[in-house]
């Protein structure tokens, strides 16, 4: 390790790298899969190298004198102090007391006057990814979620903008753990995806990162942390979240563990999760509560060979809750092509939209419409009777013209968004003239 001074030690993906000059020779140390063990011990991995080359790779129980003391031997017996003048044993005692003091004073603490907030919100994939948090996307089985999280894998590994999906992505590098198919499904979908956008093969062109997974993430984050920091990773895509538990969806211990494993890890994630039989969010309250941007996605197929998809922003900690978003997914046999289209467009929406959302599409599809007609509109819509719903659509009415989302004419009888109202002055103006 060149430009460095000696003894080094610091923090590196997982665990931590000793570096140290004993005897002219540069040795260094690779610490990594850190475990408690019982009486409060620790246990981890350790690779030694003298001037670059192996030496010795072994798991000493760092906290324990019969374990330092073995661990210290072994490299005395591969290079013997007599012979090259090193002092294993007060070398292993020092790597062993820098670790643990590293491993036990955990993260430093902050002073809150020192933290830069950004001035604004930040995103990975916008509205679905922010920066730095955890996010989940759950549907039913079929729903298009998988196909909708690879592009949002492929916007941000290609850094490619396009107006036609109302998505956007900051240019970086994707880790998809994938517990449910195989690398060759994944790269056949992502060559889909290229051919619909029109840019390069996933074969020219992919440099998302995949990797198979059949283990719990918890038991695998060390390895993961290490793969995002190794390779750069912006952004962690996990499909599925029953499989990364191990299984214990409804186990508040399992959901709990696989989100502190993603805090561990660091990075903007995304995770994908399915539906219970009454359509909500599968397994424990903790998932639904760890995931900071929580959306739904809902899909039916108006014809053959192609999927109407809308999302549901069900819950945010950080940002206000998104618009719903919808999505034509066209299937041929060697693409996808996925185009934004008008949320009322799909029939899903009319059930799924709350009433105060559904007054807001209404206006903004149909341009001014009258007051008093709106009842019957979103009764319409909903399938219901106008008097199960005129109160609804009146307190909805209110809160949108007193948030300034909707505005309405000086008679109080036409209701509009504030730029067609713009618009419309224009128009009669250049009527005038």
């Amino acid at each position: 390790m060149e430009g460095i001074s000696y003894p080094h030690f610091e923090t590196k993906g997982s665990g931590y790298v000793y570096v140290v000059e004993r005897g002219g020779r540069i040795i260094e140390a690779r610490i990594s899969r850190l475990e408690k063990v019982r009486e409060g011990g620790l246990k981890g991995e350790v690779s030694i190298k003298v001037d670059k080359q192996p030496l010795v790779r072994t798991s000493p129980t760092l906290t324990s004198v019969s374990g330092v003391d073995s661990f210290w031997r072994k490299l005395n017996r591969r290079m013997h102090i007599d012979d090259y003048g090193i002092d294993w044993e007060a070398y292993v005692e020092e790597l062993a007391g820098r670790v643990i003091d590293a491993h036990r004073s955990g993260t430093p603490v902050v002073r809150l006057r020192d933290v830069v907030v950004p001035e604004s919100v930040e995103w990975e994939v916008n509205p679905y990814i922010l920066r730095g948090q955890n996010c989940v996307l759950y549907g039913e089985g079929g729903s298009g979620k998988s196909m909708l999280a690879l592009l949002m894998a492929v916007l941000v590994d290609t850094g490619f903008v396009s107006s036609d999906l109302g998505i956007s992505a900051q240019h970086g590098k994707v880790l998809i753990l994938d517990y449910e198919t195989d690398e060759e499904e994944f790269f056949r979908r992502t060559n889909w995806l290229h051919n619909g956008l029109g840019i390069k093969s996933a074969s020219v062109d992919s440099n998302i990162i995949y990797r198979r997974c059949s283990h719990p993430l918890a038991a695998e984050a060390d390895r993961i942390k290490d793969i995002v920091e190794e390779e750069g990773v912006t952004c962690l895509i996990v499909d599925s979240l029953g499989l990364a538990t191990g299984g214990g969806l409804d186990e508040a211990e399992s959901v709990l563990a696989y989100f502190s494993a993603l805090r561990w890890i660091e990075t903007s994630t995304l995770t994908l999760t399915h539906t219970n039989k009454e359509g909500r969010i599968f397994g424990s309250v903790y998932t639904l509560n760890s995931g900071r941007s929580v959306w739904e996605v809902k899909s039916e197929t108006p014809r053959s060979g192609v999927l109407d998809v809308v999302t549901f922003h069900r819950k945010s900690n950080i940002v206000g809750k998104e618009r719903p978003r919808a999505y034509e997914m066209q299937f041929t046999d060697d693409a996808v092509t996925i185009k934004s289209k008008g949320v009322m467009q799909s029939e899903i929406a009319w059930t799924e939209l709350s009433v105060s959302e559904l007054v807001y599409q209404i206006i903004e599809t149909e341009g001014t419409t009258a007051k008093l007609s709106l009842p019957d509109l979103v009764a319409e819509y909903k399938e219901k009777k106008v008097e199960k719903v005129t109160a609804a659509v009146a307190t909805a009415l209110s809160r949108h013209l007193k948030s300034g989302r909707l505005v309405e004419d000086t008679q109080g009888l036409m209701i509009s968004l504030p730029n067609q109202t713009k618009e419309k002055e224009q128009e009669e103006l250049w009527t005038e003239l």
